[in-house]
């Protein structure tokens, strides 16, 4: 590899479209406010390709869409002026701390369900004894979920 130039930052270029994310954005741009659901016959194109070329182009254009399949090689794309959130951000789960002591008795519960004695749990290795624990966690944390 080779350097051919050197940038202060990148370049304040729009990003090019091209193929069906340049339809999706022409077809985008006919939208009108009271009208914002566009029935788009697909012509043969993936299903999949078209839903994914209509995001990038709302993308690029500022906004988002929602599509949806309709019937006879149709897709239902309704365009949002405003970027939709990630469904990702929205469901973070909170990180739960269980009190040590409990994670040590459900360890030893799990210990002795294994047909082991309880009195030769403080004997373990330590990571004999992480991997109880790790699995103690997870049994609380399923206790807390349901």
């Amino acid at each position: 590899m080779k350097i051919t130039e050197r940038l202060p930052d990148f370049p304040q270029t729009k990003a090019k479209l091209k193929g069906l994310a340049a339809e999706a954005a022409q077809l985008l741009e006919t939208v009108k406010q009271d009208m914002p659901v566009l029935k788009v016959k697909l012509d043969g194109a993936n299903v999949a390709a078209a839903k994914r070329s209509f995001v990038a182009a709302a993308k690029t254009l500022g906004g988002s869409v929602e599509s949806r399949n309709a019937e006879d090689d149709h897709i239902l794309v309704k365009w949002l002026s405003t970027p939709r959130a990630r469904r990702l951000a929205q469901t973070v789960r909170a990180i739960r701390d269980h009190a040590p002591a409990a994670v040590e008795a459900e360890a030893r519960r799990l210990y002795s369900i294994a047909g082991n004695r309880i009195d030769d749990f403080v004997k373990l290795s330590g990571e004999a004894r992480r991997k109880l624990e790790i699995s103690a966690k997870r049994n609380l944390s399923r206790k807390a979920n349901s």
